[in-house]
């Protein structure tokens, strides 16, 4: 091996052992830079430059700068996130939906069974129907997280399972009731809450056991994707006429809701 090779190997050995370090070099580097770009000396705080402006008062200025971008460009990340979620399907026969079917608003629920912010926002869609009857209805579809997994996975095969008796709303109330979430469910309990709903269990085991609704689920986190769906609880208001929607992510309270049902009526 040549020296020069040995010399190579050994810069990337300290660049790979050092990563920490580099790090907080290049980010020194950049800031100084931003820094003398603005025309600020360093070593100049004394005051005295072409533009009037001591260094406190060309720093406040600068991050004001950079406070005003971060929010220009969370704005835009926004209006975009708002843009994608138009393409959500629409309300379909294949989806759980509470309420009328034909309703003008439909809150479409991107939601996993083992999510402690579903579980706490589980209730709010039923308090939005009452409060805006034959208007407003609740779309339930499938997005487990792979680190709740295969509990959340597990759980939403149940609930699909329990759909084929008729009884998704009911077996989706008491997993939510019962449980804690975080994949902290106990040995037996999908079975327990099908009998205390009192499916057939032949029926249901056979389904449970051969994940008969797979594909269902996993259409449904497509589906959740391609509308922008990274997390959740993720709701998308949508009014079912116009096409128009309100994208809201995580477990945002009833008045949150019902303001993006009044925008969108």
């Amino acid at each position: 091996m040549s020296e020069e090779t040995k010399n190579t190997q050994t810069s990337a050995s300290w660049l790979a052992d050092n990563k920490i370090i580099v790090v907080i070099l290049a980010a020194a580097i950049l800031i100084a830079g931003s820094l003398v770009f603005l025309g600020i000396r360093l070593g100049n705080s004394g005051g005295g430059n072409a533009s009037g402006m001591s260094f406190a008062e060309q720093l406040a200025e600068y991050e004001a700068q950079q406070q005003q971008a971060q929010l220009e460009a969370q704005a835009e990340q926004e209006r975009l996130a708002q843009e994608q979620a138009k393409g959500v399907l629409p309300p379909n026969d294949d989806d759980h939906i509470l309420g009328e079917r034909d309703a003008l608003i439909s809150i479409i629920e991107y939601s996993d069974f083992e999510c402690p912010f579903c579980k706490r926002f589980a209730e709010t869609p039923k308090q939005a129907i009452a409060a805006n009857p034959g208007v407003v209805n609740s779309v339930f579809r499938h997005f487990p997280l792979g680190f709740h997994d295969p509990e959340a996975t597990n759980a939403a095969l149940a609930t699909e399972c329990a759909a084929d008796q008729g009884k998704f709303w009911e077996y989706h109330d008491l997993y939510f009731e019962r449980t804690n979430s975080n994949k902290q469910i106990p040995a037996g309990e999908i079975q327990r809450i099908a009998e205390d709903i009192d499916l057939n269990m032949s029926e249901f085991n056979s389904c449970y056991d051969s994940r008969r609704h797979i594909d269902k689920v996993q259409e449904d986190i497509a589906s959740g994707a391609e509308a922008g769906v990274t997390g959740t609880p993720g709701n998308i208001i949508r009014n079912n006429e116009t096409g128009e929607v309100r994208f809201l992510p995580g477990a945002y309270p009833i008045e949150a809701i019902q303001a993006a049902i009044d925008e969108l009526q």
